[in-house]
């Protein structure tokens, strides 16, 4: 039998019944001494501790009493009812998908994909000057010694290989913890949960089908900006498809430093280079698919990234089929590797500008921290987690976001970074040098040990000194204003000039000794 009794309607609650206690304080039948000598479970609702005016602090009141009432509603009947638990993680999850502290809840989570982007660009820069090397030093010495050739031409195309595979499990690992807040739990290292990822870069909301006026205001800022089925696929796939390129070039590369027999290295160098370049050309493809650069202006860093990674990866495929491009398969190669130097270097561009999704990950791209953005740092009181917030009058424990966030880096500073890498892969070519040719840091039969430990010293600080720099400049990227910090910073900015151009010459210099 239908029941046609009228259905209760809750009634709308204005702004002053929100700030309505929790739980009301009504007179108990009971003294107060009594109520504390019985059990927890047994004492009456009035003798509760009010959290009323502490959500009401922290900015949590409005959402609280509406997942109350949507509560209310399911114990009554109601089909839709409250989603989600009332804690600390639900309520930096349940935020505007298209806001800069959606995507950034905690500064961790900041520092951690500002780190991610800044060593891709910087890996994959000097992974394509390491690629760049053998070719010269074929170009300039052809029909080397074999000496020669395995430490001078295929040592640094492994390392090359190994560091530009780093750069891009850096943009892998990026791309697993998109749904995960490294401020609560670990980051994940290999796998994920792909379809919670899926759902996360779609931007897709479970209530998109409910409220369809109370959002109105979002729904139309993020509708020049929707997000395609297609681009968090391509985003998925074109990351792994790099990962698995990035694998087979480094096992060919590395095989094929060894002595093997011609079977072995038609199926563990080879193939592994021609799928590798398929790979790379795929990825690209993914880049093009992911930005959709056919309806977008070449006006944007992440549209040429997207467009000269995708003839690199042309090029890659090409130059690993020499049989078929013959005397252009070395051209081919320089001129791929070429292309995705200068796809690394406006990658860095991107991560000055805070784009940290790069050319794979846009939903970074689409929010950014401006000066007009009115948020701000807080430390939650429990956690000690620091939250990125909206600027409001309830915001509690407010930071300085600058202090908190990193500043965005100089166009100087950028020179800087690059002028760093080129230094620290000139340093590490030259500890090649060493072992392919002893004899030109020979003085006399007593100290001829010493001095290649010297040279090899020198060679392995000057790296580690590089690196140490860039790393440093990943964290300080301003010049500070105070004395002597100021002149210090400036000076081993001259330094580093320095000595870069002093590492390039050393293997200039070597290459010509030995030639001649």
């Amino acid at each position: 039998m239908v029941d046609d009794s009228p259905t209760t309607i809750l009634p709308v609650k204005t702004l002053s019944q929100l700030q309505a206690p929790l739980l009301s304080r009504q007179a108990s039948d009971r003294s107060q001494a009594s109520a504390k000598e019985l059990p927890h479970s047994k004492r009456p609702v009035s003798d509760l501790f009010d959290f009323t005016e502490e959500f009401i602090q922290r900015g949590y009141h409005a959402e609280y009493a509406n997942w109350r009432d949507s509560y209310l509603k399911w114990r009554q009947g109601d089909a839709k009812g409250a989603k989600g638990e009332n804690r600390h993680a639900t309520h930096l999850r349940n935020r505007n998908q298209r806001t800069f502290e959606y995507w950034y809840p905690t500064v961790s989570n900041f520092n951690f994909r500002r780190t991610c982007a800044y060593w891709i660009g910087v890996l994959f820069v000097e992974g394509c000057l390491l690629f760049l090397w053998p070719p010269l030093f074929d170009a300039f010495w052809p029909g080397a010694p074999l000496r020669m050739t395995f430490w001078i031409s295929k040592i640094p195309l492994l390392v090359g290989t190994s560091t530009f595979g780093s750069g891009i499990y850096m943009g892998y690992l990026e791309l697993i913890n998109m749904d995960v807040d490294v401020a609560e739990k670990r980051a994940n290292l290999i796998w994920c949960d792909w379809r919670a990822l899926y759902n996360v870069l779609l931007e897709a909301k479970e209530d998109s089908a409910e409220g369809g006026g109370e959002n109105g205001d979002d729904a139309e800022s993020s509708a020049g900006s929707e997000v395609y089925w297609y681009q968090p696929l391509s985003s998925i796939l074109g990351w792994v498809i790099y990962m698995t390129g990035a694998v087979l070039y480094q096992v060919a590369n590395t095989v094929d430093i060894f002595d093997v027999p011609k079977e072995w290295h038609v199926s563990m160098v080879e193939w592994p280079l021609v799928f590798g370049g398929l790979c790379f050309f795929t990825g690209g493809i993914m880049e093009v698919v992911h930005n959709r650069c056919w309806a977008t202006a070449p006006d944007t860093f992440v549209w040429w990234t997207s467009v000269l990674n995708f003839f690199g990866g042309i090029a890659f495929w090409l130059c690993a089929c020499p049989e078929a491009m013959g005397s252009l398969t070395t051209p081919i190669g320089v001129g791929g590797t070429v292309l995705y130097l200068i796809g690394a270097i406006l990658g860095l561009c991107m991560w000055r500008g805070e784009q940290f999704g790069l050319s794979l990950i846009s939903n970074l791209n689409r929010v950014q921290r401006v000066d007009e953005t009115k948020i701000a740092v807080r430390t939650h009181s429990e956690t000690g987690v620091r939250e990125v917030v909206p600027i409001n009058n309830e915001a509690f424990q407010l930071d300085d976001t600058k202090n908190a966030l990193q500043p965005r880096l100089s166009w100087r500073g950028l020179v800087f970074v690059l002028m760093c890498a080129l230094w620290g892969t000139a340093s590490i070519v030259h500890v090649f040098a060493v072992p392919a040719a002893p004899w030109e840091f020979e003085s006399t039969s007593r100290t001829y040990r010493r001095h290649l430990l010297e040279q090899e010293m020198t060679s392995v600080v000057h790296a580690i000194g590089a690196h140490l720099i860039i790393l440093l400049n990943s964290a300080t990227v301003t010049v500070p204003n105070e004395e002597p910090f100021r002149f210090m910073t400036l000076a081993m900015r001259l330094l580093v000039a320095v000595l870069t151009v002093q590492s390039v010459l050393s293997n200039w210099t070597f290459l010509v000794d030995e030639h001649d």
